[in-house]
């Protein structure tokens, strides 16, 4: 049970929210016909708030959700996300701010349109596309790629 104190946290909070995202609906609007206005925010984010998000998503979705499961299912083999996600995000964000400023001075949006424009070659820009595509359905899985869920 909540104190008075609890209560008027939650409300206080509550009511800063509330304000927050009546105040950020209104402020500097975007033309959301255009797809880099709809997909990448019309790229007014910037590299700090990009990597809070991108953190917050992949501790969120993939620490609190992928590995409990994973554990309950494999046990002590599921340790190796401890290390894998502190290094992988570490890693990647050194080089995605290089990605970061170099789509924003060339328009691109997507990881296709990086891969045609660098190597020239619309094959290899569709196969991007396409496994691009299909990623998030293999961080649904609970484990790593391959892994179908049954004991062994």
């Amino acid at each position: 049970m909540l104190g008075l104190a609890g209560w008027v946290t939650f409300w206080v909070f509550f009511a800063v929210f509330v304000f927050l995202g009546f105040y950020g609906a209104r402020w500097r609007r975007g033309n959301l016909a255009q797809l880099h206005e709809w997909a990448l925010a019309g790229r007014r984010l910037g590299i700090a708030l990009a990597w809070f998000l991108i953190g917050a998503d992949l501790y969120t979705a993939y620490t609190f959700v992928a590995v409990p499961s994973l554990v309950f299912a494999k046990g002590a083999y599921a340790f190796f996300a401890v290390p894998y996600v502190a290094i992988t995000f570490a890693i990647a964000m050194l080089f995605m701010t290089i990605l970061w400023d170099r789509s924003r001075e060339r328009g691109y949006i997507t990881a296709a349109d990086f891969v045609q424009d660098q190597f020239n070659s619309v094959t290899l820009a569709l196969l991007v596309a396409l496994t691009v595509h299909s990623a998030p359905d293999r961080r649904d899985e609970g484990g790593p790629r391959g892994y179908d869920g049954r004991h062994v």
